[in-house]
């Protein structure tokens, strides 16, 4: 059972490190927090990965019927989601600095009540990106199990990226922007090939199944 879960666990955990990417999240939390204590950055960082774990399992769970009530076809979400992934890694792997900027929040987000909610988990950690991603991965031919391994790999992602903020100062201080910078380069070239298997699979099917209704 377990090995037959892994590729679905590895596909899932692979994707949404590189889409959620805890590392760039990272030194935009230092910011954010550099005025508060250990204790009370860890408490954010928790609290953020709570919400995104609630938002992510409803959109797990209940995207798919959203969409169907839409009248879209799973397919060509999975195309254009995979569209918008591409340009997420195109814009990491080229501008890594435009990327940062992107999902840095205004002026104004250190003075909100709870920044653990907005902008930590939307849009930082539970994205646009992060969303569709969960919703391709839990689509409504994926067995229970298999999503239950999906969202296994969403609570590691997120664990991940509760530690790497609770030592966001340290972790910024020795790699550096210019370490920064690579690694989100290397993460977006990892997007752009997945996204690209997604537009691939989302019109290779979508057009085998008019061929197969007409």
């Amino acid at each position: 059972m377990i090995a037959e879960l892994l590729p679905t666990f590895i596909a899932s955990f692979v994707t949404l490190f590189i889409v959620i990417d805890p590392i760039l999240v990272t030194p935009i939390f230092a910011s954010l927090t550099k005025d508060e204590l250990p204790r009370e950055r860890l408490r954010i960082a928790l609290m953020a990965a709570l919400y995104s774990i609630l938002i992510l399992v409803f959109f797990g769970f209940a995207g798919n019927a959203l969409l169907h009530h839409l009248g879209v076809s799973l397919d060509a979400f999975r195309a254009a989601m995979g569209i918008i992934l591409f340009i997420m890694g195109f814009r990491m792997f080229f501008d890594p600095d435009s990327e940062t900027q992107a999902k840095t929040p205004g002026p104004k987000a250190s003075a909100r009540d709870n920044i653990a909610f907005f902008p930590l988990a939307i849009p930082m950690l539970a994205g646009p990106g992060a969303i569709a991603t969960i919703m391709l991965v839990m689509g409504p031919d994926t067995e229970m199990v298999e999503k239950g391994a999906a969202m296994v790999a969403v609570v590691i992602v997120l664990a991940i990226g509760v530690l790497m903020m609770a030592f966001a100062s340290r972790i910024g201080d020795v790699l550096g922007r210019t370490g920064m910078n690579a690694i989100t380069r290397l993460l977006g070239m990892l997007l752009m090939a997945l996204s690209t298997q997604y537009v691939f699979d989302g019109i290779r099917v979508g057009i085998l199944e008019q061929i197969s209704a007409a």
